[in-house]
């Protein structure tokens, strides 16, 4: 009987031991959440322009939604929806880029209105997401730079001239279900939408 209650408060002692050898479940540093968005950002944005270096030109030529059978060049909504599903199958984009590249190109069909077949056309005197006219560097390895603000990044590329020059190319991106997608391309053509 004398040793019964030294029995219950080891028993006491041996069942707390058990409770706190469980390991509970640790937070991820903050900064390996950011290495892990840095990485995943840099990963997608590669990602999309080996996709784009692949089929950007032939989707142009096979969507071409500028129609040119009349005076003045007109937008083809229907062969635009066609040209911008090819982008959302890749994977790398949102649907928020998607509304924004449908904004943009309506704002130029707005100024296209006064303009003449066979001018050069506004908001089509460069690439939409290489941002410019030449390709000039390789974006499939360029260094990315992100500034992520909980599921959203404003992200540069900076891409590589031949030589030790680079320059700068913007992105919006944005975290869904995981994985960080283009949600808004920063290139000035001139264009307000």
């Amino acid at each position: 009987m004398k040793n019964l209650p030294c029995f219950a408060l080891l028993i006491f002692l041996l069942a707390a031991c058990t409770e706190n050898s469980k390991k509970p479940e640790v937070a991820k540093p903050v900064t390996q959440m950011v290495n892990q968005d840095s990485a995943g950002i840099a990963q997608s944005l590669h990602g999309f322009f080996k996709w784009y270096a692949d089929n950007g030109e032939q989707l142009i030529t096979k969507y071409d939604f500028i129609n040119i059978s009349g005076k003045n060049p007109k937008l083809d909504e229907k062969i635009l929806s066609d040209y911008l599903a090819e982008f959302k199958k890749t994977g790398f984009v949102s649907d928020e880029l998607i509304d924004w590249e449908r904004k943009f190109y309506r704002a130029c069909a707005k100024l296209w209105a006064k303009e003449e077949v066979g001018d050069l056309l506004s908001g089509m005197d460069a690439d939409r997401f290489y941002c410019a006219q030449e390709i000039i560097g390789d974006y499939t390895t360029a260094s990315v730079k992100a500034k992520i603000m909980g599921e959203r990044a404003a992200v540069t590329l900076e891409v590589k001239e031949p030589g030790e020059t680079s320059f700068p190319v913007e992105f919006e991106m944005k975290k869904e279900n995981g994985k960080w997608l283009l949600a808004k391309v920063g290139c000035d053509l001139g264009v307000a939408y």
